[in-house]
């Protein structure tokens, strides 16, 4: 099950989180290969939380209104991705990011780049909308060609 929420989060807390990660003091981390090392493509990230290490970032805060609000009970991992606008899409590689578990994917801002499933799905990237569904279910990212120059969004993996 593919559940979609708009305006997740309260607009005050969205747009302070929004402004901040699309700002010029966010830190962003150069990934090597979108989908796999050295594949020819690139993207940015920031690790905000990952088990072999715990809290990632000093803004892991802006998460614990979201966590509560989808009911985690054990964090498996929080990591933002930023992929730049395209002259044509992108689709990444379908995967599955934990077995077993749930996924949560927060859009940061909107534009014309999607996840998509393999079933066929499409969520488009909509400001404050979150994707939630069983992590064993098949997805990728699409890029966009139209808005601002990046996509953002948040992945979230945890258990209920």
């Amino acid at each position: 099950m593919i559940e979609i929420i708009d305006n997740f989060l309260p607009e005050e807390e969205f747009k302070s989180i929004q402004s901040f990660m699309m700002g010029g003091e966010f830190r962003w981390f150069y990934a090597e290969g979108r989908d796999i090392k050295d594949d020819g493509r690139y993207h940015m990230t920031h690790m905000f939380f990952q088990p072999e290490v715990g809290s990632n970032s000093e803004h892991i805060h802006f998460w614990t209104n979201f966590m509560n609000k989808v009911g985690a009970k054990k964090c498996e991992r929080i990591k933002a991705n930023l992929t730049f606008k395209t002259s044509t899409i992108e689709p990444a590689l379908f995967h599955v990011d934990y077995p077993d578990m749930k996924t949560a994917i927060f859009y940061i801002n909107t534009n014309d780049g999607y996840t998509e499933f393999e079933s066929g799905v499409r969520v488009s990237s909509v400001a404050n909308r979150v994707c939630i569904f069983d992590s064993n279910l098949t997805h990728r990212g699409i890029t966009h060609t139209e808005g601002d120059h990046q996509r953002i969004v948040v992945n979230f993996n945890y258990e209920r």
